[in-house]
């Protein structure tokens, strides 16, 4: 059986990161999943507020699955080798095209709505499509789906294709989250407009974390790789910067947007 390139002990910065995303999560799932509920009656109701509820506690759920010491607590009670790391994949390509469909419904008019969140829906179902069978025949004991195990072939396709889907989506809701945070500035919702900015900042830190992963898997497999020992520091802490800064971003959105509707009907 193949054995990986390079074997260093497990770093502890996955779960010193993955943690405080996890207990961040927590808290803006249930303020997310509160103001949904709230405002699922109203006749304005958007796909906007009940995708950010999904996306908030989808990537909770995911960053959870990555911290290491409930992986392998996860792993020992299943006996079910790397379910953990494609259940944290499913969350993140979830998690992805949730915040999408959010962005979306924000964004675009109703005339295209429907056909833009078809093509999103049907772009995540066509790569968990895509990431499934290669999990499956790829899987065994011996082997783990990060970096570490380049040198499998099946681990190397299937990481590309999850990350190539990561750095797309995370482009798209940078653009987007960019182009409402100028017009939120220029109507004067200024917290809206600096969640809505931060949010851009982690899509792009997003899409760093996409290039880090996958950079190490292409210079891997051209034989010349940079020091995996430095793809298992730098990788984890842009993962968790995105988590964290998305999440307070959109918690700042979403605050900023009441406050000034009760500014607004204060004034009336």
């Amino acid at each position: 059986m193949l054995s990986p390139t390079w074997k260093e002990p497990e770093p502890k910065m996955d779960g010193l990161v993955f943690g405080l995303c996890a207990l961040i999560g927590l808290a803006a799932t249930a303020l997310s999943a509160r103001e949904a509920w709230r405002q699922r009656d109203r006749s304005d109701f958007r796909v906007a507020r009940f995708t950010r509820a999904v996306a908030i506690g989808i990537c909770t759920m995911g960053v959870t699955f990555a911290v290491p010491a409930v992986e392998n607590a996860i792993e020992s009670a299943t006996g079910m080798n790397n379910a953990v790391k494609l259940g944290a994949h499913i969350c993140a390509v979830v998690w992805c095209g949730s915040l999408q469909l959010m962005m979306v419904d924000w964004s675009y008019n109703h005339e295209v709505l429907k056909a833009s969140l078809y093509a999103r829906i049907a772009l995540a179902v066509c790569v968990l499509t895509a990431m499934l069978p290669l999990f499956v025949n790829t899987t065994d004991g011996s082997v783990e789906f990060t970096t570490e195990y380049a040198v499998v072939p099946g681990v190397t396709v299937y990481l590309m294709v999850y990350l190539g889907y990561v750095a797309i989506t995370c482009g798209e809701i940078a653009f987007l989250c960019t182009g409402m945070a100028l017009v939120a500035r220029r109507a004067g919702h200024t917290w809206s407009a600096r969640g809505l900015g931060l949010s851009s900042i982690s899509a792009v830190l997003g899409v760093a974390y996409a290039a880090s992963k996958g950079s190490y898997l292409v210079t891997h497999y051209l034989g010349h790789p940079w020091p995996l020992r430095y793809e298992e520091i730098v990788s984890p802490l842009l993962a968790g910067l995105a988590v964290i800064s998305l999440i307070t971003g959109l918690t700042m959105a979403m605050i900023g947007k009441r406050l000034a509707s009760r500014v607004a009907a204060s004034t009336t």
